[in-house]
């Protein structure tokens, strides 16, 4: 009998350590679940656009022995009783040990059904038969809310000025026409375009450019570009969109948000991200406005119909900036 009643004792404290867990997590976090070690660096592989344009994310990660020193757990546990108590709490993600760190963080969007295997079974098809893409009925679900979502959407002007890199060199005499599309002969598969697909990339500012072309450590030539022309766009930082649960699970996953590069002509992380782009030009956008994935803050711009928007495009001017430049007007944006 006074085992049972010791076990009933531990059992109510370990209720009482969980709930009291459980609303200091809220109170501080704004979050109601948490992911261990493991489970994070899942997320991440999973949610790259997140862990990259989140803060709340990277900031959050914290240790067991910070949480409890600076929460009211230490009002009603010792140091001794929440740790023995507390290994009994298991991930809620994958019902592990927690090690010394975990990290707080909730979605902001409902995830849909099944998204984490339909992702993984879209991954593989893009390495394998990548033309079978819309035979997947979760591409056929993005295909059709996307042409549900054109409907909707009306035509709009363009930011003005909007910019575009190229890298510097010597040996180079710069012009307006080295702020255009390529020619197509020397196109290679990119983001949201295939091999010999011309389309129209800029950003919103000079320190996305930087970031987009590499950041070289000789500066950039920048361009001035401005598209006086209202089109349509698919925002996919649209805040009506922000409720939408599949174009939010599509853009900030792997499918749209991974910065992988791969090497030469071979780049199956980008299939799904050029499905997309051929999905909004058949729905009749005329362009794609999405974040950038080396560039925290940075938003991009891709044109997919290079020869509509061209006879339009005006470079009105073009210049040198230095490395130091730019990342002197990067710090003093994030100051203020």
């Amino acid at each position: 009998m006074k085992s049972q009643k010791m076990n009933e004792d531990l059992n109510d404290r370990f209720e009482e350590m969980s709930m009291l867990f459980d609303i200091e997590l809220e109170s501080w976090f704004n979050a109601d679940t948490f992911y261990c070690e493991g489970c994070a660096e899942k997320f991440i592989r999973t949610w790259p656009g997140i862990y990259n344009r989140d803060l709340d994310f990277q900031r959050n990660t914290i240790s067991l022995g910070s949480f409890y020193h600076g929460t009211r757990l230490r009002d009603a546990f010792t140091e001794e009783e929440f740790n023995s108590l507390f290994q009994q709490m298991s991930c809620p993600h994958c019902g592990g040990h927690i090690t010394e760190f975990f990290s707080p963080y909730e979605l902001k969007f409902d995830v849909p059904a099944r998204f984490e295997t339909d992702a993984k079974e879209i991954a593989a098809l893009a390495e394998q038969t990548p033309f079978l893409l819309l035979s997947h009925p979760f591409a056929q679900t993005v295909f059709d809310e996307i042409h549900r979502i054109s409907k909707h959407v009306p035509l709009t002007s363009l930011p003005t000025p909007m910019f575009r890199a190229r890298k510097c060199s010597p040996k180079h005499s710069f012009s307006g026409i080295d702020f255009m599309a390529p020619n197509r002969e020397i196109i290679v598969e990119g983001r949201y375009n295939h091999a010999g697909n011309q389309v129209y990339y800029l950003a919103e500012d000079i320190v996305t450019c930087f970031y987009e072309i590499r950041m070289p450590n000789e500066g950039i030539m920048v361009g001035r570009i401005e598209v006086p022309e209202s089109v349509k766009v698919f925002d996919l930082m649209d805040e009506q969109l922000e409720e939408n649960s599949i174009i939010q699970a599509i853009q900030w996953s792997s499918l749209l948000s991974s910065p992988a590069e791969g090497e030469g002509w071979h780049k199956p992380h980008y299939v799904f991200t050029r499905f997309v782009a051929d999905v909004a030009r058949s729905a009749g956008f005329d362009a794609i406005r999405y974040p950038s994935v080396r560039f925290q803050e940075g938003i991009n711009y891709v044109f997919l119909d290079y020869e509509k928007v061209k006879p339009r495009i005006s470079v009105s001017d073009f210049r040198y900036v230095s490395k130091e430049e730019i990342l002197a007007e990067r710090d003093k944006n994030r100051r203020f």
